[in-house]
This record gives C-alpha cells, sequence and structure tokens, in this order.
C-alpha cells in the first residue's frame, strides 16, 4: 500500500524510494494504514507490504537485468509506482493493468507531480474478471510470444478459488517459456487463527473480506505451468534486517502465514523428447540474498490493494 511506502522512504535505512507515495496514498490511506495497525495490535501490516514491495522490486530488475527481459507486466497495479522509481534497462516496457477509475486517479497524482516513467509504460483499463482483458493487453502491444516477467502482487487474498484459477491460467496463456511471474499469497492458516482475526475483521468491514489462502504455493503454481520457489517474509532473501523474529518452519501446523512467490513458465515436451521442469537452478538467484471477486471483487479492492 502506498502509505507503508510512504513512511519506508522517510527512514535513512529505507530499503527503496517512492517519492510519489504519500501523495497518492492522502490522508485516507495513511489513516488506513494506522487502523490496520490498531487492528492487528502490531506494526505487521505496515511491515510486510515494505519487504514485499523490496522482495518483488529486485525480483523484477533482476529479470530485466541479468535475464534480458522487456516486458513487465503488474496485474491489478492499483497505486504501484516501480515504473517511476526503478532503473529499468533500456527498451523495457512496462504495463499497468487496473481498472479504468483506478489508473485515472493514479494519473492526476502523477501528472501534478510532473513524475516521469524509466521505461515506456502503457497502461491497460480493465478488470482481471472480465474474460477480454487478454486481448487489450494484447492490443496494447504485448507480445505473448516473447519472455516476459509479471507480478500479481496483493490480490490474491481477496479473490475467490475460481477466480484465481480463472486469473493464473490466463497468465499461462499469455507466457511463453521461460517468462516469469511473481506474487503472494496467504495461508490457510491465517483464516482460523486468533491471532489474525481482528485484522481479517478490519478488512472485511472495509467491504474485502479474504477468501482465498493455500498451504502449498508450489503445487498452486505448478497446475498453472510455472515452477516454483516459495520464501516466507523473515527467511533469507526476504529479511533484510528488518523482520523482527526468526520464522518457524512451515512444517509447524496451525499458524498464519505469507508466502512471497517467484515462479518460472516450465518446459514439457510431449513424450519421447526431452522434459525440463529443473528451470528453477537459475531461479534462486533472481531474488539476490539480503542485499542491504466478479465485478463488485475488484471495484471493492480499489485503493485498498495498495
Amino acid at each position: 500500500m502506498a502509505a507503508a511506502r510512504a513512511r519506508e522512504s522517510e527512514r535513512a535505512d529505507r530499503l527503496f524510494d517512492d517519492p510519489l507515495a504519500a501523495a497518492l496514498a492522502g490522508p485516507e490511506g495513511f489513516a488506513w494504514l494506522e487502523q490496520m495497525e490498531a487492528a492487528a495490535g502490531s506494526d505487521g501490516p505496515g511491515l510486510y507490504p515494505v519487504i514485499r514491495t523490496r522482495f518483488f522490486d529486485d525480483f523484477l530488475l533482476d529479470s530485466c537485468r541479468r535475464l534480458g527481459v522487456r516486458q513487465v507486466v503488474l496485474a491489478a497495479a492499483g497505486l504501484d509506482t516501480r515504473a517511476f522509481r526503478l532503473g529499468w534497462p533500456a527498451r523495457t516496457r512496462l504495463y499497468e493493468l487496473d481498472l479504468p477509475e483506478v489508473l485515472s486517479s493514479k494519473e492526476d497524482v502523477i501528472g501534478e507531480a510532473g513524475a516521469r516513467p524509466n521505461c515506456e509504460r502503457l497502461t491497460v483499463g480493465v478488470d482481471l474478471q472480465e474474460a477480454t482483458w487478454p486481448e487489450a493487453l494484447v492490443a496494447c502491444g504485448y507480445r505473448p510470444e516473447r519472455q516476459s516477467v509479471w507480478l500479481i502482487e496483493g490480490l490474491l487474498y481477496y479473490l475467490t478459488r475460481p477466480a484465481v484459477r480463472g486469473l493464473l491460467e490466463k497468465v499461462r496463456s499469455l507466457t511463453a517459456a521461460n517468462s516469469l511471474l511473481g506474487l503472494d499469497v496467504m495461508n490457510r492458516g491465517l483464516f482460523f487463527s486468533p491471532v489474525a482475526w481482528p485484522l481479517r475483521a478490519a478488512l472485511a468491514r472495509r467491504g474485502a473480506p479474504g477468501r482465498f489462502g493455500t498451504n502449498d504455493p508450489e503445487t498452486l503454481m505448478a497446475r498453472h505451468g510455472f515452477d516454483a520457489d516459495v520464501t516466507q517474509p523473515g527467511e533469507a532473501g526476504a529479511n533484510f534486517g528488518r523482520w523482527p523474529t526468526p520464522r518457524l518452519p512451515r512444517e509447524v501446523p496451525g499458524l498464519p502465514r505469507s508466502f512471497l512467490v517467484r515462479g518460472r513458465r516450465s518446459i514439457r515436451k510431449q513424450a519421447g523428447k526431452e522434459s525440463s521442469t529443473s528451470l528453477l537452478g537459475g531461479l534462486a538467484s533472481v531474488m539476490p540474498a539480503d542485499r542491504s471477486p466478479g465485478q463488485s471483487g475488484t471495484r471493492l479492492l480499489a485503493g485498498i490493494r495498495r
């Protein structure tokens, strides 16, 4: 969320700098962040998006700089500002997908700030739960046959299981072999842990109840054609010296968890020909170790995801 990014940008030891975040958040965004932290009884609601932002910043930049990807797709981009604050390689095209009204409001703030993107930025006003959004993306110049990197950040928790599967299937259909996908997802324990109930109730009152979680992100990704590497915030590569407590292993049951997932589009040829699902060999290095719901669902989330 923009308020958490703005607050992080004020720190001397900040993990990133987002000059647009405060204006995008506005007073309502900062008030909402305070309400979530009060409900959680901790600074977790503000810390998690900071860790997640830096984690996926590194993932996207390394995909472009080291692996040569030049198509970046931010699904449900919301108030994301990576087009402006990250140093993209030349000829990078970045597509922002979200509801037209969300993108329009964001453009007003960007225009007032006089900000200029560091890449070729294209906005695509679509509802990701409508069947035709892939056609709109292709019409804006996206090339499905070329390698790409996608990010679905802060969205899946709010969608139904069929909506999650439908979205990931469309991403599969739009990605060539060796394309990359980053996303974050919560586990099922979040829905049953009393520790998480106050925060979940606050989100529900806001009109954005949690609907989806999985204890096995690897299987979720595999079902949709991606080999996955999964990291919990606080583990190596997603700590950055900020996570306050050690992360217990995933085998420990009954705990609410969040997962930061990086996937690579699988190559699986017909029987009798070469089959390769070992593409994760290079995926771990995509993220360096700590360097320093229907139409109504997506519209209710406007302003909450970011």
